[in-house]
């Protein structure tokens, strides 16, 4: 599934000055024909990760400044996810984002008319009618280009000059249509309705082709076997090339021939795709390249998002009546390194969640809670704290975005092996993946099977000797998985229906956490016991 194409541009970008500097006509024609299109996705912190070592939109702007430099004609993309969840936008609603987007073509206050983005499903966190001045305001204040192509507004609801259903572009000699695709697994009040990924395609590539366009890109967030399912469709119908977001780690899959692209969260990584046209065909060289410490910064993007931080720290300590630390405040430490990084956290078992998981249980073990099953999507911090490091009141704001209120519900046993089968499916790092307390299951990804799956309290007397007979499960888990109002984020098994009354029900992840810290007299101490066993990393018996 993981398919590297590490080719990074450090040699097209070294060689620049001599190519410039022996520029003729036939190099002149050569660049003509050729484009670069650079994708991100999901980006949700403008600053970065790993303390800002790592991703950010001050490296993603330097790189388009070089990429600049060497292409004639150059496409930015954005495949969604950036107006939530963040610390940030919880502050501000998404518009530090959105100033920061603005600079990525280095100027403030110029649109920017080869900067084009679709809407995530993130986009629609403030998803209430009460909400379209905040989103007409964040239109406003944006200087690109919203795709909208399967989405029908509500009347009198969103409404910008800056939305489009589809758009051409002309480089040179060649055209270039793009259409977009957002999943429907968030359903906001002033949305109307959702088109489907097969009528959308067979509208608008047939369309940009009458149109001109020799190139047709489809800017999609949705899980990536739709992608995959969009690029086997009729040839007529199908784009050129999918840009994608929705998942969280770099995708380069191949199908027909033609390319679906995803970078890493958090501008990690960016994918950066040469089409070079010739006569009436096109060959794409795409690349993945790592956005780490070794990248330089855009120095005026870093000066942007230092202030915009400035001020939103300011503003979140002023709200609260504190000063000083505030956000700094060490509330606890880290004996060893506290595995929160997306790649691990949604994808395999880490001390973290392990922590996480059994502080819950505990907490419920007066409503005999049996299990945990805390949906990764709501553990967002995306960096790994250090052993020994001080684990601040900002760490825990990162990693809580978003209200995690828990809840007991009770279930048949067979339903935990429906949970778990939803648990592992489309392993690409989806925010579905369980972190779990109570009970043990070894996961074989090659063959996407769970097996073995027992209850801690059936393997008391040692695994040879265990006893699978209780029938019924009671489970701890987020509300959001199992509430009317959202997709249970798959979890189409469990419904509200299921809950059982416990004085516990409303405590949040976040508030047990901290008290959790602020009561160790030592460095909280946190492991992997292998009860979610890895068939492809582990000794697995």
């Amino acid at each position: 599934m993981k398919n590297h194409i590490l080719k990074l541009l450090s040699v097209f970008i070294v060689c620049s000055a001599c190519q410039h500097a022996t520029k003729n006509n036939t190099s002149e024609q050569n660049s003509e024909q050729k484009l670069a299109i650079i994708s991100i996705n999901d980006v949700y912190r403008i600053a970065g990760i790993n303390n800002g070592k790592t991703g950010g939109l001050a490296r993603v702007r330097e790189l388009r400044k070089q990429i600049e430099a060497q292409y004639q004609h150059v496409l930015f993309l954005h495949a969604g996810d950036f107006l939530h969840p963040s610390f940030t936008s919880k502050q501000d609603n998404g518009l530090a984002m959105i100033q920061t987007m603005n600079m990525l073509d280095g100027t403030l206050g110029q649109f920017d008319d080869r900067m084009l983005v679709t809407w995530g499903n993130h986009e629609f966190d403030k998803g209430k009618n009460k909400h379209i001045p905040i989103m007409n305001e964040l239109l406003a204040q944006s200087e690109f280009t919203w795709l909208d192509s399967n989405i029908n507004w509500q009347p009198d609801s969103l409404q910008s000059e800056k939305m489009s259903k589809s758009t051409i572009i002309t480089f040179g000699d060649h055209k270039v249509g793009v259409f977009s695709y957002s999943t429907d697994i968030v359903h906001p009040e002033y949305i109307e309705s959702f088109i489907g990924f097969k009528d959308i395609a067979e509208h608008y590539v047939p369309l940009l082709r009458n149109q001109g366009a020799d190139f047709v890109i489809a800017l999609t967030h949705q899980w990536l076997p739709d992608d995959l399912a969009m690029m086997e469709l009729p040839e007529n119908i199908r784009p050129d090339i999918i840009f994608g977001g929705h998942e969280h780690y770099v995708q380069t899959e191949q199908v027909n021939g033609r390319w679906i692209l995803k970078a890493d969260a958090d501008a990690a990584s960016a994918i950066v795709a040469e089409v070079t046209f010739d006569d009436n065909r096109h060959q794409v060289m795409p690349q993945v390249v790592q956005l780490d410490e070794a990248f330089a910064e855009d120095q005026d993007t870093v000066d942007l998002v230092q202030q915009l931080t400035q001020n939103i720290d300011k503003k979140y300590c002023e709200k609260l009546n504190r000063e000083g630390e505030c956000l700094s405040k060490v509330l606890g430490y880290t004996k060893n390194q506290l595995m929160a990084e997306e790649t691990e956290i949604r994808r395999f078992e880490t001390n973290l969640g392990n922590t996480l998981a059994d502080m819950i249980l505990e907490q419920f073990q007066s409503c005999d809670a049996d299990v945990v099953l805390l949906n990764s999507g709501s553990i967002r911090l995306n960096q790994n704290i250090p052993a020994g490091s001080g684990i601040t009141v900002k760490h825990l704001e990162e990693m809580f975005p978003y209200p995690s209120d828990l809840r007991l519900i009770e279930f048949e046993r067979p339903v935990l092996m429906d949970v778990l089968a939803h648990s592992i499916s489309s392993w690409t790092a989806n925010g579905h993946w369980l972190q779990i307390a109570g009970f043990v299951f070894i996961h074989d990804p090659d063959k996407q099977q769970v097996s073995h799956v027992h209850l801690k309290g059936e393997l008391e007397g040692g695994f040879e000797n265990r006893t699978d007979d209780k029938t019924t499960i009671r489970a701890v888990l987020p509300y959001y998985l199992i509430s009317d109002s959202t997709d249970h984020d798959g979890y189409t098994m469990l419904n509200e229906n299921m809950q059982v009354t416990c004085e516990q029900s409303g405590a949040q992840v976040k508030a047990m956490f901290k008290e959790l810290l602020e009561s160790q007299s030592e460095p909280l101490e946190a492991n992997r016991d292998y009860r979610i066993c890895n068939t492809t990393r582990d000794q697995c018996h």
